[in-house]
Order: C-alpha cells, then structure tokens, then sequence
C-alpha cells in the first residue's frame, strides 16, 4: 500500500495555514512541528514520487484533488478553510476543473509582530494581495526584503487604506493601471522633474529608518525599495485617476479626433492629475506617457 493509499491521521501538533501562505512553506513548518519530512508529509498527501518538497513548492502541478481531503484530516481544518487559506489548493482544483490557471508569484514575508501573535517565530512566505504594502496594526512595510517601520507617516497609511478602496473598486483594470502609474511616478523621480514632489518624497525619506529586518534570502532586493515607500502615496492618488474606466476611456486614443480635441483631452487629463496631486503643474513633464 502506497502512503497516499493509508488512511490518514491527525497531526500531533496540526498548525493552521497563514492566509495565502506558500504551500511548500507550510508543509515545512508542519515538519518542524512533528518531526516529520515535509516529503513525507507530501507522499502521504498525494501521489508524490519526489524525494524532497522544498519551501517555495506552491505550483503543485502534479498534484491531485485528493490533497485537500486528506490535508483537512491531517489538520483538522476543514476543507472550505483549506481552500480559502492556500492558494495552491484552489489551483490544483481549478486545473482539474479544466479552468486557465494563471499563476502569479506576488509574495511577501507577513509581518513578524503578527505571526508573534498566533505563536510563530519563524518568518512566513505568502502571497500578497495587490493592494497589500503595509500592516495596519504594526506599522510595518511588507512589500520588499526590508520590513521598514513607517507607522510614524500617517500619509502612508491613508494611501493603503486608500489602495484597497481602489483595489476593490476597479479589479478589471488594477494591474494595468498598477504598472502605468508606478512607471510615471518612477520616471518623475530618477528623472527629477518634478520638484515639488521631490520635495515630499525627500522629507519621507528622511524619516524612514536606515536599517530594519531584512529577507534577502527569501525575497528578492529591491533595489529602489525606499524610494518606493516614499512615493506611494503619490502612486496611489495617481492610480485611483488611471485605474478609473472613465479616465481610461477619456485617453483612449480615437482615429477620429480632430487635434483640437485631442488636446483639451490632454489638457483635461493634466489638470485633473495636477488637483490630485496637489502640485502646481505636470505640463510638459508627462506629456509623453499619457498620449
């Protein structure tokens, strides 16, 4: 009898999943727990010829549905908490189902004074929500290999509750309007032609701390990761303009547009990013990027 065949019993010590937490990294921490192997864990669970399941397994594509029933015996969650906690759950089920899975490798360490909470001291490697850059409740940046505390720059809260307001209002368009505004705001700073916003985006980064915890062997550098913390809430102020399907329409390009036209939409689009922002002009800056 093989050990996916074996009937299957709860854990000694059966720790509950993360939310969005990598399925390879959770096996791992069961290991830890029980003293068992995590491809032990594995073979018990499904058809599994490796020998070895290493932290970052999460695409489970030789994996089976019957993973989830007995993982849920195994834990003593039950199956509908399983799914919602781990993604890779829900993609092998959907690529059994016959359904596109795409698969998108967004993750985050979670905040280390949160999983303190919940009796965790190792880090946790999940996937993080596009709207996700900061724990509300510690004031911790997550987004990057350093968890920088900026609890102390209320405008960097505002913008992630902000974020998440947008995130839920326009999905359809988040990610492309995520890329465009993060690429406009990138320009205008190595650029350094916008000067009243580099004004705000140096006095932040005064303010952040020159050292915090570091993941650098779990999550990649980013190399621009506190430049990036200083302009988010400018980031955000301009995605909720790009991400909105009526502005997007509105700088749609139309073959029948006169120049007239074409330029009270740009003008439109300027003055409406420069109420937002909150600066005295953008012309001449972004012209570039918004045709």
């Amino acid at each position: 009898m093989e050990p996916w065949e074996a009937p299957v019993r709860l854990l000694p010590l059966p720790l509950p999943p993360v939310h969005g937490e990598v399925f390879g990294w959770y096996l791992h921490r069961l290991e830890a727990a029980n003293q068992v192997t995590a491809g032990q864990l594995a073979k018990t669970l499904t058809p599994f010829k490796n020998a070895q399941v290493g932290q970052r397994t999460d695409t489970l594509w030789r994996w089976t549905p019957m993973v989830l029933p007995r993982l849920a015996i195994m834990t003593g969650l039950t199956p509908e908490t399983l799914r919602m906690l781990l993604p890779a759950i829900a993609r092998v089920e959907a690529r059994t189902a016959g359904d596109v899975v795409r698969y998108r490798r967004r993750l985050y360490v979670a905040c280390s004074h949160c999983m303190h909470r919940r009796g965790i001291t190792r880090p946790v490697l999940a996937h993080r929500p596009a709207d996700l850059q900061l724990c509300r409740r510690h004031g911790i940046w997550v987004d990057g290999n350093r968890h920088y505390r900026v609890g102390h720059l209320p405008e960097l809260v505002t913008a992630e509750h902000r974020h998440r307001r947008i995130a839920r209002r326009f999905p359809d368009t988040l990610e492309a309007a995520t890329k465009e505004a993060q690429h406009l705001v990138r320009s205008w700073l190595l650029n350094k032609n916008q000067p009243h916003l580099l004004s705000r985006w140096s006095d932040r980064l005064a303010q952040l701390p020159p050292k915090e915890a570091i993941y650098g062997n779990i999550i990649r550098r980013r190399v621009d990761e506190r430049e990036y913390i200083a302009t988010y809430p400018e980031f955000v102020t301009l995605l909720g303009m790009v991400a909105d399907p009526a502005w997007r329409a509105l700088r749609a390009p139309r073959r029948w547009a006169n120049l007239s036209q074409h330029r009270r939409t740009i003008n439109a689009v300027y003055t409406e990013a420069e109420q937002r922002l909150n600066v005295p002009t953008l012309r001449g800056k972004i012209q570039s990027h918004v045709n």
